[in-house]
């Protein structure tokens, strides 16, 4: 006997929302009508789905495992049906893309870019929304996600890298004017180090360097890279930056880049999407590709455009 589309719809929001009441909400039924889906799925399947978790409920490993599967299908379904809508004068509407971004992606990288996008492709409309760092998966809403990982996607995950997320440590001239320029590593702990969210990338930078120093702890501390980057350009320390997402900083001089040596090496920015993409997102994607090819890797490099002193 196969389940209802009803109970794996169910199941599905539940899954993705981590809570029945939030799931009700968006179903606009009742909680028991939710419970009552999932205990009638759970029976058709033979297999435990959910365990509670206080007021929530979280996924066993066979619930996981069904609620990947179920996430990638729903998405494909509203996909195919957004082909076909029409306004009321019967005339096909733009398709939609959703895009969720990390800040600093978006910012300073893809909607400088967009209109290029938009030429190529009119009759996709885009909608852009943040993507947090702790974001993974993605979710059914969405077309497209673009963030950065410190590990490969797994297996199953339907990505392609874009860009490195290395970083190499920037200083605005307003800032060295005022300072003796570094000519090695070790001068940095002379400097006002500033920091993106944890002070542990400067650690793993001068331990690259063959440098250990016991602490790190002075220095603002800045919740994104969107205010970092505007508190380095402003002169207020050194910071370690991606060269991808500075670059229009690196060429026209606002920041220099003082060191070759990188922290961060393994990271990386990576778009996802779902399987079987509908084709307006293939034609993002595809979009992306381009733009990626067109820069090239030396993009990634804040060398070549460094101002240091002889």
């Amino acid at each position: 006997m196969r389940p209802s589309l009803s109970s794996l719809n169910a199941f599905e929001v539940v899954s993705r929302l981590g809570s029945i009441t939030a799931a009700a909400d968006e179903l606009n039924i009742t909680q028991s009508a939710v419970s009552h889906q999932i205990r009638r799925l759970e029976a058709t399947l033979e297999v435990s789905l959910l365990e509670r978790a206080g007021r929530g409920v979280v996924l066993s490993h066979a619930g996981r495992r069904l609620a990947d599967g179920l996430q990638a299908g729903f998405a494909r379904i509203e996909q195919s049906v957004a082909e076909f809508e029409v306004d009321p004068q019967g005339v096909h509407q733009r398709r939609q893309l959703r895009v969720s971004c990390l800040p600093s992606v978006a910012v300073r990288w893809l909607i400088p870019r967009l209109n290029s996008f938009r030429e190529q492709c009119p009759d996709i409309a885009v909608s852009l929304q943040y993507a947090g760092i702790s974001a993974r998966g993605l979710l059914p809403e969405l077309d497209v996600m673009i963030t950065w990982q410190d590990e490969l996607p797994d297996k199953a995950s339907q990505a392609f890298r874009l860009f490195s997320g290395a970083t190499q440590p920037v200083a605005s001239p307003l800032y060295l004017e005022h300072h003796r320029r570094p000519t090695q590593p070790a001068d940095l702990l002379k400097l006002e180090l500033i920091h993106d969210q944890s002070r542990q990338p400067w650690h793993d930078w001068f331990n690259n360097c063959g440098l250990y120093p016991s602490q790190l702890d002075k220095g603002d501390l800045y919740q994104d890279f969107s205010l970092l980057s505007a508190a380095v350009v402003a002169g207020q320390g050194v910071a370690l930056c991606p060269p991808r997402l500075i670059r229009k900083e690196l060429e026209d001089g606002t920041l220099e880049c003082l060191f070759e040596m990188a922290a961060n090496r393994q990271r990386a920015y990576w778009l996802f999407h779902h399987p079987q993409p509908a084709r307006h997102v293939q034609q993002f994607c595809n979009w992306m590709r381009a733009q990626i090819a067109a820069e090239g890797e030396a993009a990634d490099s804040g060398v070549i455009v460094s101002r240091r002193q002889p």
